[in-house]
């Protein structure tokens, strides 16, 4: 569920801890997904299969005319 707009003071104890779960397990499920992405290489980079003057569009020959 998207972040309660209510300010906590106006939250019941159990509406505050349901968000602090909500906020846990989110960051939980996003480093389990980063440490199981082995294929992903470090550093930011990503890999195409091929070079930088080559087009990744299906269609790469243009028509002129």
């Amino acid at each position: 569920s998207p972040m309660n707009a209510i300010r906590p003071g106006l939250m019941s104890p159990a509406e505050r801890l349901a968000e602090i779960v909500e906020i846990l397990a989110a960051g939980v499920v996003r480093l389990r997904a980063r440490q199981s992405s082995p294929l992903l290489p470090t550093g930011g980079d990503s890999s195409l299969d091929c070079t930088g003057d080559q087009s990744g569009h299906a269609n790469s020959k243009t028509e002129k005319g």
